[in-house]
């Protein structure tokens, strides 16, 4: 799956913080923004608007005293939906 620079940056501009990107596999990738952040509902609002017809879950990657809670996103493709 591709996500050009110009879209990583137009979703750094939203967030308002870094965006850091992961690979998965082919169909997917995964985004983490500023220190494993939560986004807010309407941040991931524009974001969706933004991935069109990409798909973006939620991850509670781990969550412990000290850190808090730390998420990520995946962000998948299927062509075949």
């Amino acid at each position: 799956m591709r996500i050009s620079v110009d879209t990583l940056l137009e979703i750094q501009k939203i967030t308002d913080c870094q965006v850091e990107v992961g690979g998965k596999d082919q169909n997917s990738i995964s985004l983490r923004f500023g220190y494993w952040n939560k986004l807010s509902d309407s941040d991931l609002t524009k974001i969706k608007e933004i991935l069109k017809h990409r798909d973006i879950e939620c991850q509670l990657v781990d969550e412990d005293d000290e850190c808090g809670e730390l998420w990520n996103y995946i962000v998948s493709y299927n062509p075949f939906k």
